[in-house]
């Protein structure tokens, strides 16, 4: 008996079934491999953009300490400078009474001009430190704002991350199973090439 044309068609399929096969394997795989290093290169990303979020907290916090240390330094600045002012208008007073002037006229024009100098003064280093403070604040808010954004950043990372390697775990899987169907291809045309041969 001659072996038929069917025979050397199913044992040809048979053959490129399971050659589809194992390229259904490796190529799942490889896009697997490739999807898992996507979500490990993301994953490294988020936590750099972690520790930028920690130190712009930390920035934060030399700010507001900043900004403490600026209420501190102004009012220092306003008791020295009221206590400057006193000392002078003190001073004025004991010089018009030693010289046997009355506090009028003159004497009481100058008394008034100190005080007055001695207002400005303490209201110009009031206005300096306000302006300082605010500076800080700003500069604070700023910080933190960053810190919340690269938290966010790193979170968002972190689940494209996590659905990336979802991901590859099914392209894994369905490379796996068309692998497998291919497998179970070949062996049923690898039988029907047989048959004939067995037959004989």
């Amino acid at each position: 008996m001659a072996i038929s044309a069917d025979t050397f068609t199913a044992a040809a399929g048979a053959s490129n079934d399971l050659f589809k096969g194992f390229g259904d394997l490796a190529s799942s795989d490889l896009k697997a491999k490739g999807l898992n290093l996507d979500a490990s290169g993301l994953r490294i990303k988020a936590q750099g953009d972690l520790a930028e979020a920690s130190n712009y907290d930390l920035a934060a916090g030399l700010a507001n300490e900043n900004e403490q240390f600026t209420v501190a330094s102004t009012a220092i600045k306003q008791a020295q400078l009221a206590r400057s002012v006193n000392s002078a208008i003190g001073t004025q007073q004991s010089q018009v009474a030693g010289a046997g002037f009355a506090a009028s006229g003159s004497a009481l024009d100058l008394l008034r001009d100190s005080a007055s100098q001695g207002s400005i003064a303490k209201s110009v280093a009031n206005d300096q430190g306000m302006i300082t403070e605010a500076g800080y604040q700003e500069q604070a808010q700023s910080y933190q704002t960053l810190a919340t954004a690269g938290r966010a950043a790193a979170a968002g990372e972190m689940d494209i991350a996590d659905q990336t390697d979802q991901l590859a775990s099914e392209t894994k899987s369905a490379g796996m199973i068309a692998g497998a169907g291919d497998f179970i291809s070949s062996a049923i045309k690898g039988a029907a090439a047989l048959a004939p041969l067995l037959a004989l």
